[in-house]
C-alpha cells in the first residue's frame, strides 16, 4: 500500500476554494519538483518520492491530490496555489498535467518530468476511467457528483477507439503546456521516459536521487524501488496497474485508429522517439 500523504491543514483562496497549508519543513534543503501526466507512470513516480523525500529532509506535498479529493478538475484550480511553492524544505509532486497556476520555483528548483508514449496513455486512461479508478463520493450537499463519475458514463458510451482519438488531442494539449513552461529545454529539468525506467526501478531510483542531490543509502533506495516493482503477469482492466508493457495501443486498437492518432501526435512521437 502507498504511504499515507502528509497531513494538510486548510486555508481559503479569494475564490472560496480551500487551499492546503504546508506541513512544517523538516530542513532547509532545496525544494524539488516532479511532474508527469495522467497514466504516464505518475503514481509510481510519486509513490517513490513520497518515501524518498523524508530521507532527504524534505516533506512530500501534493496539492493536486487535495483538489482532486475536493472534486475539482484542472480548470478549476485557483491561481493562489502559487503561494504554496517555497524554495526550501519540500518535494512537490502529484502533478498529472501542467497546472493552471504558477510555480515560482520552477526556473531554479531541480525538476523531474516523466513522460510515456501518449498512445498507450490514452488506452490506459480509458480503462482507468471506466473500470479501475475509485470515484470519490459526491459533494457534501449531494447536489454535485464528482467530475470523474460524469466522465465514467461519458467515456463508457464512447468506447475504446473513439475515446482514444478524443483523449490524444487532450494529451497533445498537455504536452504543449509543459513545453510552454520550458520543461523540455531547461537545464534544471531531467526528462525520463516511462518505457526506459519501468523495468529497471532500482537504477531509476538511484538516478533520481543523484539528480536531486539526495544522499540516501543504497539499501534504502533499493528497498523503496522494490516495494513498487509490480509487473502484472496478465492485463487486469479492473486494477490500477492494469499492465505495464509498452505498445498496448497496437494490441488493442483498430489499425485505422492507430493511423489517426499517429497523425495527431506526430510532433511528440518524434520528439520523444516514439515514432
Amino acid at each position: 500500500m502507498p504511504d499515507a500523504p502528509q497531513p494538510l491543514r486548510f486555508g481559503f483562496a479569494p475564490t472560496g476554494i480551500s487551499l492546503p497549508a504546508l506541513p512544517p519543513a523538516p530542513s532547509d534543503a532545496p525544494s524539488v519538483v516532479a511532474m508527469s501526466l495522467h497514466k504516464a507512470g505518475s503514481t509510481l513516480l510519486y509513490d517513490l518520492l513520497r518515501g524518498l523525500a523524508p530521507m532527504a529532509g524534505l516533506a512530500f506535498v501534493s496539492v493536486q491530490d487535495h483538489f482532486f479529493s475536493a472534486g475539482l478538475g484542472q480548470k478549476d484550480l485557483p491561481a493562489e496555489t502559487a503561494s504554496l511553492f517555497l524554495p526550501h524544505g519540500y518535494c512537490y509532486g502529484g502533478f498529472r498535467g501542467a497546472p493552471p497556476f504558477d510555480i515560482p520555483i520552477l526556473s531554479t528548483a531541480r525538476c523531474v518530468v516523466l513522460v510515456r508514449d501518449p498512445r498507450d496513455m490514452a488506452v490506459s486512461e480509458f480503462y482507468s476511467i471506466t473500470r479501475s479508478h475509485v470515484i470519490p463520493p459526491p459533494s457534501k450537499d449531494g447536489a454535485q457528483p464528482h467530475f470523474l463519475a460524469l466522465a465514467r458514463e461519458k467515456v463508457a458510451r464512447r468506447g475504446l477507439d473513439q475515446h482514444v482519438v478524443a483523449a490524444v488531442r487532450g494529451i497533445e494539449r498537455q504536452f504543449d503546456r509543459l513545453q510552454v513552461l520550458g520543461l523540455f529545454q531547461r537545464p534544471n529539468v531531467a526528462v525520463y521516459r516511462y518505457e526506459d525506467v519501468i523495468f529497471r526501478k532500482r537504477d531509476w531510483v538511484a538516478e533520481l536521487c543523484a539528480w536531486y542531490g539526495w544522499d540516501i543509502g543504497e539499501a534504502e533506495r533499493q528497498a523503496r524501488a522494490d516495494r513498487f516493482d509490480i509487473v502484472p503477469a496478465v492485463a487486469d482492466p479492473d486494477a490500477h496497474i492494469r499492465q505495464v508493457h509498452p505498445g498496448s495501443h497496437r494490441r488493442e486498437l483498430r489499425p485505422e485508429t492507430v493511423a489517426t492518432i499517429d497523425g495527431i501526435l506526430g510532433h511528440w512521437l518524434r520528439l520523444f522517439r516514439y515514432a
